[in-house]
């Protein structure tokens, strides 16, 4: 309780000094293991993690090898960083655990899906029970008749015509789970194109007031192994670009070989359709081709704060981790 007890004591000290006025003073101790367990890992891989986590902290904040000790195991790293700017304890912290996984998917145009999420919705109402429907009060009975279009907004026109996009719908935040529960239920998959992945949006839908509704879109598997055609680790180099206005940050991308070659058959294949940015499972831009893209550069946007563009953008340029990580101890320590 003791030990405890002095290490909130030190930590409350280590901020107190000015606000965030830098203060080397301290070590900064974080004991890091893999996120998940359910993937055999090796030394070699937990080696792997530990030095791009050393090539990040260089990048992102200047911290120099020498001020690094690094213990690695096959169960977890230990680092500790002497004389630690304890004004950027959240900005490390973040850089250690940041799992940039970053996919280019083809998609498909919502016009293409419309018609089976109407044909979902119908299948969806049949199987409910008559009960269901005649104990809906007036506020439920649209959700009733409609149980998936009720809650998926569908992106459609005042006439009815599908909007061109890869996004299909909308739903508020507290649906999505109910639109994944339809949508994984065995009588509806069997309705859709094998090749379709549904995927939500991170951030809410950037034109809605109430900042509650989430983007689904529609995305195209289009290898054999169901991956991405091209992911991050194709990328050498990155920066933030930040637009004279201030008000849209995009992160410029240089790729190697194999990258550009594959980025310049997707963008060929795909002009006038849209081709998804994910980053981390979520869909982050879905800009639509308009010419094949064949240098090798591109941009992408996804309403990056500052701070965040920075963050990926040397994430990118230390190399991705092999797994995701998590802190499960840290400590801020006096030096004597």
């Amino acid at each position: 309780m003791k030990t405890n007890f002095i290490i909130v004591a030190i930590i409350i000290v280590a901020f107190s000094f000015g606000g965030c006025t830098t203060n080397e003073n301290f070590d900064f101790k974080v004991t890091v293991v893999p996120e998940s367990k359910s993937s055999v890992i090796t030394l070699n891989d937990m080696n792997t993690a530990a030095e791009i986590v050393s090539r990040r902290l260089n990048n992102s904040f200047g911290i120099p090898q020498e001020s690094m000790k690094l213990d690695v195991t096959e169960n977890q790293i230990s680092l500790t960083i002497s004389k630690a700017d304890t004004s950027k304890i959240a900005s490390i912290k973040e850089i250690i655990t940041g799992y940039a996984r970053m996919e280019f998917w083809e998609t498909y145009e919502n016009a293409e899906i419309m018609g089976y999420l109407s044909k979902a919705n119908n299948l969806l109402r049949e199987m409910k029970t008559v009960a269901d429907v005649k104990n809906a009060n007036t506020q439920d009975e649209f959700i009733a008749q409609n149980p998936l279009l009720g809650i998926l907004k569908p992106r459609i026109t005042a006439q009815g015509e599908p909007l061109p996009s890869c996004l299909i719908g909308l739903a508020s935040a507290t649906d999505t789970s109910k639109v994944n529960s339809y949508m994984q239920m065995p009588e509806i998959k069997a309705l859709l194109p094998r090749e379709l992945k549904l995927m939500w949006s991170r951030n809410p839908y950037k034109y809605d007031p109430s900042k509650t509704l989430y983007e689904l879109h529609a995305i195209k598997v289009t290898t054999q192994d169901g991956k991405a055609p091209l992911d991050g680790s194709v990328i050498i180099s990155a920066k933030p670009i930040t637009e004279p206005s201030k008000s849209d940050i995009k992160i410029d991308l240089a790729m190697n070989a194999e990258g550009t070659s594959t980025w310049a058959r997707i963008t060929r294949e795909n002009v006038n359709r849209c081709i998804a940015v994910v980053l981390n499972g979520y869909v982050r831009s879905y800009p639509r081709v308009m010419d094949e893209i064949s240098g090798g550069n591109t941009e992408i946007t996804g309403d990056f704060t500052a701070e965040e563009a920075n963050d990926l953008a040397s994430i990118f340029n230390s190399g991705s981790l092999p797994f995701e990580l998590k802190i499960v101890e840290e400590q801020i320590i006096k030096r004597e």
